[in-house]
């Protein structure tokens, strides 16, 4: 609940200059080396998340090319199978090569080296996923909390003390307000021609 509360406070943080950003990065898959046969195709398996966002590299030896494309798993039976297939990522032409890829849904996706040349050839790839992390000052954390402690410690006084306040006053200012009986001595609410509790004429 506090950190909810400290959330608050950071769009006022962030024009004030009060917060830092920077990209977090965890290696899925580190720079692994690829022999792709001639006139024939290897793959990369990789697992990853729905709505993240992955960046990856790949680099071909020797100055050359290879096909790179990106799929799903049923996509990727269809491509096998010389079906017609949907592909996340296309390049036919990779030499050195950076790219981004955001799935929608979790499961294994197909990073395909194509090889169409006569000779075999390596590709060294890598895949990473990122995020976007936003830090709050230690400041505008510890603003928050005593912020939030003294709305509470006010509300709580606010509702034990306005009311009763008010009502004491509210009851003096009657009671002065009333009128005295001369013969019983009873206090009567306002200028009352007679009294309530003798019932004597107070004129």
């Amino acid at each position: 609940m506090l950190e909810q509360g400290v959330q608050i406070f950071a769009p006022v943080a962030e024009i004030a200059g009060l917060s830092t950003h920077y990209t977090k990065e965890d290696v899925i898959l580190p720079p692994t080396l690829y022999n792709v046969p001639n006139a024939n195709y290897t793959f990369a398996p990789v697992t990853l998340l729905g709505g993240r966002q992955y960046v990856g590299s790949l680099e071909v030896a020797d100055g050359r090319q290879v096909g790179f494309y990106v799929m799903d798993a049923q996509n990727f039976s269809f491509w096998r199978a010389g079906r017609p297939a949907s592909l996340i990522l296309a390049n036919p032409n990779a030499l050195s090569y950076n790219f981004t890829v955001s799935p929608t849904l979790s499961g294994t996706y197909y990073f395909v080296f194509d090889n169409s040349e006569n000779s075999p050839l390596s590709v060294v790839f890598a895949v990473s996923s990122t995020q976007n992390i936003t830090v709050l000052s230690p400041f505008v954390q510890y603003a928050g909390y005593e912020l939030f402690f003294i709305g509470v410690v006010l509300s709580f006084f606010g509702l034990r003390g306005g009311p009763k306040k008010t009502e004491t006053k509210q009851f003096a200012q009657t009671a002065e307000a009333g009128r005295k009986c001369k013969f019983c001595g009873a206090r009567n609410v306002g200028e009352a021609a007679f009294c309530a509790k003798c019932g004597r004429a107070q004129d």
